[in-house]
């Protein structure tokens, strides 16, 4: 399994010097952790996760999303959700898959479902051009984060500033 630490700290309660470089300059958070010493401790129960990768990990006020590898998603959730139902019991909160892609919008689909992605457009102003990503209304109290949540995760995962509007 890769993840955002080594292998030796995957199994060890420490962190080795270059992981511990790492999380004292913010690159790895206790929750990046936390979230792979769980799934590799379930990867002896569940082979799938052995060749899995974990991106990163964001906390949420509502929910933990992990970010995997190209198509790794299904590996984390698990057969009818069992994985990922055991790190939600370990962490407290529920959690939601993404999976890292080429395609910004992939990306964004899986934060903001079940809602649907309705356009995304680009908008120039004077001071330059932004991209604006349009969602029915109707699925903004059915998101479990809040807008600003939202916009932060997808500018961080992306590496692209959105805007995220409910019309």
């Amino acid at each position: 399994m890769k993840a955002p630490i080594c292998n030796v700290c995957l199994k060890s309660d420490v962190l080795c010097s270059k992981c511990e470089e790492n999380h004292e300059n913010g690159k790895v958070t206790d929750l990046d952790i936390k979230v792979s010493r769980i799934l590799h401790g379930l990867s002896d129960e569940h082979g799938s996760l052995r060749d899995s990768t974990i991106e990163k990990v964001y906390d949420t006020e509502n929910v933990v999303v992990i970010v995997t590898g190209p198509g790794d998603g299904a590996k984390v959730v698990g057969r009818r959700g069992e994985i990922v139902k055991k790190v939600a019991e370990e962490i407290g909160k529920p959690i939601r898959i993404v999976e890292k892609s080429e395609e910004d919008k992939e990306i964004i689909k899986g934060l903001l479902s079940p809602a649907e992605i309705e356009s995304v457009n680009t908008v120039f102003k004077p001071e330059g051009q932004s991209k604006k990503i349009v969602v029915d209304g109707s699925y903004e109290d059915k998101v479990n984060m809040s807008r600003e949540e939202l916009q932060k995760l997808i500018q961080n995962i992306t590496e692209t500033d959105y805007e995220l509007a409910f019309e």
